[in-house]
């Protein structure tokens, strides 16, 4: 089984993971980490360490942040180094926790973490380019 944590400066953390329990409801293989102002890196090293103690020892882990180089990213690194059952990725995005939480079920976390690094370059689309695209499209309700 795996499980995912969402970790990021400020309460993004906790944003991201309220949009993911609309649209997914909640999971409880599915925390947020936060990083709050006036916090530093032995305060977020004891959240992720808590987090991490909940789950099941047969658990892999999926770690979300924001940065690379940050103190969330720092910490995440702190817990995953040498245990080949957690991996950390960077940038996170709703689409991106929305993809690895539809796909936890089914694949291995190092075969989810090359998938969420295509798919999340996947998700970014730019408007003028989507509609450059259309061009020559007749219906207009394409564009939505």
């Amino acid at each position: 089984m795996l499980s995912i944590m969402i970790s990021g400066h400020g309460d993004v953390s906790l944003g991201m993971l309220d949009a993911f329990e609309m649209i997914f409801g909640e999971d409880p293989k599915v925390q947020a980490v936060p990083f709050l102002k006036g916090e530093g890196l032995p305060q977020v090293n004891k959240k992720f360490e808590e987090g991490f103690a909940q789950l099941n020892e047969e658990d892999e882990l999926l770690i979300l942040v924001d940065v690379f180089g940050g103190t969330p990213y720092n910490a995440a690194a702190q817990l995953a180094y040498g245990k080949e059952s957690i991996d950390i990725v960077t940038g996170v995005s709703l689409p991106m926790i929305l993809e690895a939480a539809a796909a936890k079920e089914t694949m291995q976390l190092s075969q989810l973490v090359v998938h969420l690094k295509k798919i999340s370059k996947e998700s970014i689309k730019i408007f003028t380019e989507e509609v450059t695209d259309l061009q020559g499209k007749e219906n207009e309700e394409d564009l939505l």
